[in-house]
């Protein structure tokens, strides 16, 4: 009897693990200060796989963005259709001004099944007051 409840406990104490592992293996989305994001750029310029994604207008983009970053408009009626497009493999940072917009964006990325995405949640303008560079459309 006690040999059988001390295998009982073992189960679930496995099962208890594995469905942890699978729920924080099944999490793409990871929350990035702006230091966090800016060490990522750093560590993945000239290697490829990372795509920068600024959701604001083309407007606010053009007063200043991240270096290397692609603008896809969140507020865009297609939005949705243009977000589908893109390579699910890459890893994304995504951000907008202060983090609300890209909360938006990386919640219809996670629903369409992209598995890495980083996101900037303090914004361009958290980035600002680091004093990082931005580049200017003209």
């Amino acid at each position: 009897m006690r040999r059988e409840l001390t295998m009982a406990a073992a189960l679930v104490l496995l099962l208890i693990v594995s469905t942890t592992a699978l729920i924080l293996a099944g999490t793409p989305l990871t929350e990035v200060t702006v230091e966090q994001a800016r060490t990522l750029i750093q560590e993945r310029a000239g290697k490829g796989g990372l795509a920068i994604l600024d959701v604001r207008t083309p407007a606010e983009f053009a007063e200043g963005h991240l270096a290397g970053a692609a603008n896809l408009d969140v507020s865009a009626a297609d939005f949705a259709a243009r977000v589908a497009t893109l390579d699910r493999a890459k890893t994304y940072l995504v951000y907008c001004r202060t983090g609300n917009r890209s909360r938006k964006a990386v919640q219809a990325m996670e629903r369409l099944g992209f598995q890495s995405i980083s996101h900037m949640h303090q914004g361009i303008v958290g980035w600002q007051q680091k004093g990082y560079p931005v580049s200017r459309s003209s």
